[in-house]
């Protein structure tokens, strides 16, 4: 039996990584041509590529792939956007790379329908009231709005599109979805139209609120710009987890200071961390959270699972979840 180094470059802390590593033997006891390596610092890591056939880390540079060899044959990155990751080195070699895609899609679905709700039940106004003490029981009641009934639209249908179609639909609103392998307008159990890319004009004329879960990529990147925003109603909200890069900061600036929406919910940018003087902090009908949807304490430890479930699946010979089209670039 030949031996199979695996590398994990998870954590620096070695108590964390030992309760880690523990688990991972745990589920892979019976396959005793597991070698497995700690490669989370980036000198260990650079001095061990060379020889590892699997590789479990957060992100990869092309200065430490260049020198991995063919002996690498798999590399599962324990985040789910992996853009930065793919340079051309690692899209020419033969290395399949998968993500953890899905693992953030309740705590993700859960923060959208969370932003939702705090526009539409005017928390920002009761938090005003808390600090001002005046009673405007009815200048706010009057513009509560409810979901039942409304338009979500989703711009990306993967597992955390899915999720929010679910969520949302248990409030009653109506969903529109779109994504790039769509080919015809079709529905299901949680959408109530699914459209093709050619068809997403109708996603932004008819939604109240837009989530956009898509990942970025060369087609997605700045796909929400000045034409978009003209297409949307006055009253139309938007929600980005996905990536700061696919909305056209300029165009959603101008949306904005034109009231061509109401407003919307940011938990990513374009550049990370926001910078303290950006206009983005300018506007009240702006909600602002720091990249923190997918986040929450159990992450690690599911994402642990998930990459045991594959690597069981690589140990079988089976096919590989989560696998990255090296050509769609996610």
């Amino acid at each position: 039996m030949i031996d199979m180094n695996i590398g994990l470059n998870i954590t620096k802390n070695l108590e964390k990584f030992n309760h880690f590593l523990s688990i991972i033997q745990e589920h892979t006891k019976d396959y005793k041509q597991c070698n497995f390596i700690n490669v989370s610092d980036t000198d260990m890591l650079t001095k061990n590529i060379s020889n590892l056939d699997v590789l479990l880390t957060y992100d990869m540079n092309s200065e430490i792939f260049k020198h991995a060899s063919e002996k690498l044959k798999w590399i599962h990155f324990g985040v789910a956007g992996v853009e930065k990751n793919l340079f051309p080195d690692i899209i020419k070699s033969k290395t399949i790379l998968t993500n953890c895609s899905g693992i953030h899609a309740g705590p993700v679905s859960e923060f959208i329908l969370a932003c939702i709700l705090y526009h539409c039940k005017r928390f920002n106004q009761c938090n005003e009231f808390k600090k001002t003490q005046e009673w405007k029981q009815w200048n706010i009641a009057k513009t509560m709005i409810q979901l039942k009934g409304k338009t979500l639209g989703i711009i990306g249908y993967g597992q955390i599109g899915k999720a929010t179609a679910k969520l949302a639909k248990q409030f009653g609103m109506r969903v529109i979805a779109t994504r790039r392998l769509q080919k015809n307008i079709t529905s299901n159990r949680v959408t109530d139209s699914l459209l093709p890319l050619n068809n997403i004009a109708l996603l932004y004329k008819e939604s109240d609120f837009i989530a956009v879960t898509c990942p970025l990529t060369p087609m997605t990147n700045k796909m929400i710009s000045f034409n978009q925003f003209s297409l949307m109603k006055e009253t139309a909200y938007i929600i980005n987890i996905a990536r700061g890069g696919v909305i056209d900061d300029d165009a959603l600036i101008d949306a904005l200071d034109n009231n061509k929406i109401f407003g919307g919910a940011l938990d990513v940018f374009t550049d990370e961390p926001l910078q303290k003087n950006h206009p983005y902090f300018n506007y009240e009908n702006l909600f602002l959270s720091p990249h923190i949807s997918g986040n929450f304490p159990e992450y690690q430890t599911d994402m642990i699972k998930q990459f045991i479930d594959n690597l069981i699946c690589f140990l079988n010979g089976k096919a590989l979840k989560n696998r990255i089209c090296k050509k769609r670039l996610y």
